[in-house]
């Protein structure tokens, strides 16, 4: 009875407990839904907004475009600036070029100017030389060229081979032959020789031994290795031009042959003394023979070149050179040793060259 009666009366005390509780859940559980419901309208709104600036950046992007599209729409004044610095830009080029104010005709001239300027390469060559030469040694004063012009002047050939390793310089070597001249001193020729008489023994006219100009000749055989060294600037250039002048340096060896007294008249054949002095009618005059004045015997020296060459290129494979040289060797070249250091054969020759 008792444990019947406790069990009613937790019954009754706990019965509104558990209403309240059931309240407070209920109450809760509304909260949370209204909670949901105001999140979800809240990232509807979010979406919408996102949408409504998605639209208004395309919206802006658009009209940007359109006023940049607009603003870079070039004016008639703007056209006619860029055709001008276009055309001055091209006469710009032209006058570098050099083509300015050309005719079809000069156009065409031009064309195959450049188409030279790549083909007719210049590498591998070999040509030759006619020259003329003068023979500045001893007594070079007591026979002025303008004097004794043919009596001084030689002449000679010379062939030589060689190669471009650019177009401002190139290297070549070659052999020379030349016939050279020199004349005895003055006092010998004008004075001791030409005062040699002979009086026939039954009367008459005195005889003069000697009449000429006192030249000698001799043969000279030169072997030379030469640097050319174009100093005109075209080579430089990105245009064909056909003459070239190349600064020439180089080495050598100059022989000298035999010398031979020109037209010696009746000298050849006086007796001569140990000393080489002539002997006229049994005497020995004063006047010493060419044997005594010039060592006839060859000569071998080392010798030194400087010159200049004019090179005119006249087609694909051809050239004509006219050349100023001077070669520089020592001073028994010619027979004579006087007081100078060095003889000089000064050399003008032209010629033809072939390149390969």
């Amino acid at each position: 009875m008792k444990k019947t009666l406790t069990i009613a009366l937790l019954t009754a005390f706990l019965m509104p407990v558990h209403a309240q509780d059931l309240e407070a859940v209920q109450k809760a559980a509304e909260e949370a839904r209204k909670a949901e419901a105001r999140a979800a309208e809240a990232r509807k709104n979010a979406e919408e907004a996102a949408k409504r600036a998605e639209e208004a950046r395309k919206k802006a992007s658009k009209n940007a475009g359109a006023r940049t599209s607009t603003s870079t729409m070039p004016t008639e004044e703007f056209l006619k600036l860029v055709e001008e610095q276009k055309r001055m830009k091209e006469k710009s080029e032209q006058k570098r070029e050099g083509r300015i104010g050309r005719t079809a005709t000069d156009s065409l001239r031009w064309m195959k100017n450049q188409e030279k300027l790549h083909t007719w390469n210049r590498k591998w060559f070999a040509g030759g030389n006619l020259s003329a030469n003068l023979c500045v040694a001893d007594n070079i004063t007591d026979h002025p060229p303008f004097r004794y012009f043919s009596d001084a002047i030689g002449l000679g050939l010379e062939v030589y081979a060689g190669k471009y390793f650019d177009r401002k310089l190139g290297a070549r070597v070659g052999l020379g032959v030349h016939n050279v001249k020199n004349r005895v001193d003055y006092e010998t020729v004008d004075q001791a020789w030409a005062a040699l008489t002979i009086t026939p023994e039954e009367g008459g006219d005195p005889i003069h031994l000697y009449t000429d100009n006192g030249f000698f000749r001799f043969t000279a055989m030169e072997l030379y290795a030469d640097a050319m060294f174009d100093v005109t600037g075209v080579a430089l250039t990105n245009k064909f031009y056909p003459l070239h002048v190349h600064a020439i340096v180089g080495v050598g060896m100059m022989m000298s042959g035999t010398k031979a007294l020109k037209n010696p008249g009746r000298l050849n054949s006086l007796e001569q003394t140990e000393d080489h002095f002539y002997i006229v009618n049994g005497q020995q005059t004063g006047a010493q023979s060419f044997e005594g004045r010039v060592k006839k015997g060859s000569h071998v020296g080392i010798a030194g070149r400087l010159g200049l060459m004019f090179d005119y290129r006249f087609s694909q494979k051809l050239s004509a050179d006219f050349e100023l040289m001077t070669t520089f060797t020592d001073d028994k070249f010619e027979g004579i040793k006087y007081d100078e250091p060095f003889d000089i054969l000064v050399k003008l020759s032209g010629g033809i060259r072939y390149y390969f």
